[in-house]
């Protein structure tokens, strides 16, 4: 294997870029999901340029190590192929982009088996992580306190929320709670009694400001992660951590007085948590569940197809709104994920999709069994918080941060079992192969750039200070999105100029984009576009079909009561 110590050393640098710079590249962006949010492109740029690095140093040598449950986990990506092959694919870019999401991460985590790295190298990239988790609870604090200088980088939440960069307040839970569980473990390594002042000092001050975040921020989840996975790292690595005892009792006193602090948030959570006893639809995310639930029930096997839940979600949530008119809808019910990771994947791939899950989730308890209870039960205390966030929320989704460092967490438990085999590859299909890596590298950079590009252009756009779509609107991803806005502006130009000649251009345009994804402002936008050209008959349809879905629209409301007048 042609790892050298120059190629150890840029590997390892592009890690400390991805773990800890790229999740601070953040600026005023259009939010939502994926490369909406700056650093997810951040995030992916450097993990491309690790990935092409690592592999084509790799196809140079000899001999490539992998572990065999990763091989047994390529079975999820290979089961939706196989799924879009026996059902409908309704939104193509959306399928493209998850296979891409998933294989890069399969590939992340290959390119981390090739480079050998020692106890010594992972535990110095866990101090990198324990960094990061200091700036991410810094930069909670400032939201908080409500920091004026903040909203230079940062803009300030509602309500002072702690949502972090991540712009999602479970998002930033989950992330600190992995790094106080990662403190927990580092202070059980042999290595830590050699450890200075300063990283005891760092230790100690994240643990505080990272707890008093965690518990002010009222995030159930979060605080849950904590208490589950601090029980576990305690009781497996208890005989290593009773060494540290003065440490230890520091950072209990230090929890306690963070507790005291930010209590508050605590009350908050508690209070939540009580409501999931009031009733069967007390909660939005049992509402959502009992939904999901039914779709699954009524195609078990191949789902509805790959980025069907949208669709699919709001034919049923109007079915569940005319059953059960008593019962609040959860606000924003343009849902693009139920909240539960199994459920979403039974939804779109059926129960097909779910035994590729099953694989990875089997390969994965296998692997910390095999580490013994005092490592294993470590490392599933460190995977716990992430991994139990994608049952109750999506954050993957919205943080490829989470993502890596998840994929991270997975490599140190894969890293006891890989298997070396020899690479017998003639030069012509090695140069073939680095040809593509290189290929693949630029397109790749390419297209992120333009990703990012398009992503400014459409906020400079909504925002009213400039740009034109024109780069959004040729871009793969932002493509759908910006053409939405194109045609909002082009529907409200011509009702103020009174102009009813694009009219009908639109409205097919609007409707067949409403049966693939029943966003509440496509029913805005047709119900004023229907009484615009004063097709009354079809402007009360959609007022009618979208209170089924959105039930608190007012502007939909008044259409309806016009229309029953």
């Amino acid at each position: 294997m042609l790892i050298t110590k120059n190629n150890l050393i840029i590997s390892q640098f592009l890690l400390v870029l991805l773990l800890l710079v790229a999740p601070f590249y953040l600026h005023p962006n259009i939010g939502g999901l994926g490369f909406g949010i700056p650093i997810n492109s951040a995030e992916w740029l450097v993990a491309l340029i690790f990935i092409c690095f690592v592999l084509f140093i790799t196809i140079r040598g000899k001999t490539i190590a992998y572990n065999l449950g990763w091989i047994y986990c390529l079975a999820f990506p290979m089961v939706l192929i196989f799924v879009g092959i026996m059902s409908e694919v309704p939104q193509p870019i959306v399928w493209l982009f998850r296979q891409l999401y998933l294989l890069g991460g399969y590939l992340f985590l290959f390119s981390l088996f090739q480079l050998k790295l020692t106890t010594r190298h992972i535990e110095q990239l866990l101090y990198i992580v324990v960094v990061a988790t200091f700036i991410h609870s810094l930069v909670g604090i400032c939201q908080l306190w409500n920091v004026s200088f903040l909203g230079i980088w940062l803009p300030r939440t509602p309500n002072s929320f702690p949502n972090g960069v991540f712009q999602q307040v479970n998002l930033q839970a989950t992330y600190l709670t992995t790094g106080l569980l990662i403190i927990l473990f580092l202070i059980s390594r042999p290595s830590f009694k050699h450890a200075r002042f300063v990283t005891k000092f760092l230790f100690i001050t994240t643990f505080f400001i990272a707890i008093y975040v965690l518990v002010s921020s009222g995030s159930r989840i979060g605080v849950l992660s904590f208490v589950v996975g601090g029980t576990l790292m305690l009781l497996s690595r208890r005989r290593q951590l009773l060494r540290q005892k003065s440490i230890l009792l520091i950072l209990c006193i230090t929890t306690t007085l963070a507790i005291i602090a930010g209590q508050a948030g605590l009350n908050r959570a508690v209070d939540k948590t009580k409501q999931l006893t009031a009733g069967e639809f007390s909660t939005a995310r049992q509402v959502i569940y009992s939904i999901s639930l039914d779709l699954i029930r009524q195609k078990p096997i191949f789902g509805y197809g790959i980025g069907s839940f949208p669709r699919v979600w709001t034919d049923k949530v109007a079915l569940f709104s005319a059953q059960h008119s008593d019962v609040n809808l959860p606000q924003g019910a343009a849902l693009s994920h139920p909240h539960n990771e199994v459920l979403f994947w039974m939804i779109e791939g059926g129960t097909i999709s779910v035994v590729g899950l099953l694989i990875i989730f089997y390969v994965i308890t296998v692997a910390l069994f095999r580490c013994g209870f005092e490592r294993g039960g470590a490392y599933a205390a460190l995977l716990l918080p992430i991994s139990l966030h994608t049952q109750v929320e999506l954050p993957f989704y919205i943080s490829s941060v989470h993502w890596f460092l998840w994929l991270f967490l997975i490599f140190m438990v894969f890293r006891h079992q890989l298997k070396v085999v020899s690479l017998n590859i003639s030069l012509m299909i090695r140069g073939f192969i680095q040809s593509s890596i290189v290929l693949i590298g630029f397109s790749g950079v390419a297209m992120l750039v333009h990703i990012e590009k398009s992503q400014n252009e459409i906020f400079k756009y909504t925002s009213g200070v400039g740009g034109n779509l024109q780069v959004a609107l040729h871009d793969l991803y932002f493509n759908s999105f910006a053409e939405k806005i194109m045609m909002q502006t082009l529907l409200y130009s011509s009702i103020e100029k009174q102009n009813k000649t694009p009219i009908h251009d639109f409205v097919m345009w609007a409707e067949g984009r409403l049966a693939v994804n029943a966003e509440p402002g496509m029913f805005i936008m047709l119900n004023d576009a229907y009484g615009f050209i004063g097709d009354t008959r079809n402007q009360c349809r959609i007022a009618k079909q979208g209170l089924q879905v959105y039930p608190d629209n007012a502007r939909l409301q008044k259409t309806l009561d016009n229309c029953n007048k």
